[in-house]
């Protein structure tokens, strides 16, 4: 048998090093020599990063983000090296990272605080959006009666944890309406300024809206929350990756996000940012071994027994390529893209759209409609004329996301195609 250090040392002169205690490393499939911003070829160069084929485009990273070749390569590299070396491991001295909830994975978390800019220690890594939530619905102390306010525009995954405290505990569940669309963003700081209550404890809020994808001024309600000594919560699943996130400046208490939309990430990878001062204060509702550590409380909500280390290889590779093409031109680009079809949509008859028009509550994702056109003939229309693959809203129309793999010309023919619905209807 060898021990760790040989295995180590064995698999980085095989080409994958595979990391012990939460340490994710592995040759980098570099991004090549790109051009500069303004080259016209820099946006083609980093599509063909990407396993799609071309003349397809896919316009639903408002569910689960398309995956850089190199993510992917990761993840497998990882699997497969430790099927092969299996044998060769010594788990008298704790094994390898192939049980990644074991390991507090420093550098991981290191990398997303960098990304949302927070410590580590404020840092939990999670499956996806939904299991943050609950970690905070499950570990927060309320006193009985408690009142927690939400909106009528939250994911399943963001209301879900909240109903069943109510339904458990007894504590109060209240929604905020939000219109449809939005027009300016002192209309949704002047409802949750009225909803605030004597008996309110807890504000917890989309970042921005899964349905419309609207963007929320969550840094101006959670200003006013922490005035009245409220917990703030942000719901950042369509958020990181997709605008730039600071939860210092932001100031809220907790931020949880899936990984695997916007950030490219793989399925099954999330995080969850709780402030440092209040940490402590969260109790852990999945207990393993680490369960009371509050040296380390990410590491503590973290632990969570046997799980697929490939995955947070995956994570961690997502989060290289996002650094590594620049967060802040990923961020125009996409609101480049966004602006643009909504600008077109606009000038076309008998669209709806229910997405924020005001500028700072928009970027990526646009749902709308065509003459109430059920949305999955709409979604099928994009397809089969432009091989253009949206997701259906229903009676909302579709959801129509745009990101780095997606180019203006991909803009230019589903506006052409909704023009010739619009005519023909």
């Amino acid at each position: 048998m060898i021990s760790r250090r040989q295995f180590i040392k064995s698999t980085a002169v095989a080409g994958l090093a595979i990391g012990l205690n939460g340490k994710c490393t592995s040759e980098k499939n570099a991004i090549p020599s790109l051009p500069s911003e303004g080259d016209p070829q820099f946006w083609s160069a980093l599509r063909a990063q990407f396993p799609m084929p071309p003349g397809e485009a896919y316009c639903n990273t408002g569910t689960i983000g398309a995956p850089p070749t190199r993510v992917l390569n990761r993840m497998i590299d990882h699997m497969r090296k430790h099927a092969v070396e299996i044998a060769h491991c010594d788990w008298s001295d704790g094994g390898i990272d192939l049980l990644s909830g074991y390991f507090p994975y420093v550098e991981l978390r290191e990398k997303i605080g960098r990304l949302i800019n927070a410590h580590y220690k404020e840092i939990v890594l999670t499956q996806n959006a939904t299991m943050g939530m609950n970690f905070l619905a499950n570990g927060l102390d309320l006193p009985e009666g408690a009142e927690v306010i939400t909106t009528d525009k939250e994911h399943s995954g963001g209301r879900s944890g909240w109903q069943l405290r109510a339904k458990r505990y007894g504590t109060t569940w209240r929604q905020v309406p939000i219109s449809v669309p939005v027009e300016d963003p002192e209309q949704i700081i002047d409802a949750f300024k009225q909803a605030i209550g004597p008996k309110t404890r807890v504000l917890s809020l989309p970042h921005i809206t899964s349905g419309t994808g609207t963007i929320l001024p969550v840094k101006e309600i959670c200003r006013h929350a922490a005035e009245k000594g409220l917990f703030t919560i942000v719901d950042g699943a369509q958020a990181v990756g997709h605008i730039p996130v600071d939860v210092k400046d932001i100031g809220c208490d907790a931020y949880y996000a899936s990984p695997h939309k916007w950030l490219l990430a793989p399925a099954g990878s999330g995080l969850l940012y709780i402030r440092e001062e209040l940490i402590d204060a969260v109790w852990t509702t999945l207990a393993s071994g680490q369960w009371d550590n509050h040296e380390d409380n990410g590491f503590r909500l973290t632990q969570r027994g046997t799980g697929n280390a490939a995955l947070l290889a995956g994570l961690e590779e997502a989060l290289d390529f996002h650094f590594e093409v620049g967060p802040d031109r990923i961020h125009r680009r996409i609101k480049r893209l966004g602006d643009s079809f909504r600008e077109g949509l606009v000038a076309i008859p008998k669209t709806s759209i229910l997405t924020s028009l005001h500028s700072e509550m928009s970027s990526g994702l646009t749902t709308f409609n065509v003459a109430e056109m059920d949305g999955k003939a709409l979604q099928d229309t994009l397809w089969e004329k432009g091989r253009l693959q949206p997701r259906s809203q229903g009676a909302r129309g579709v959801r129509f996301s745009t990101h780095i793999y997606n180019s203006p010309a991909e803009i230019d023919k589903a506006l052409a195609i909704v023009a010739d619905l619009a005519q023909r209807i």
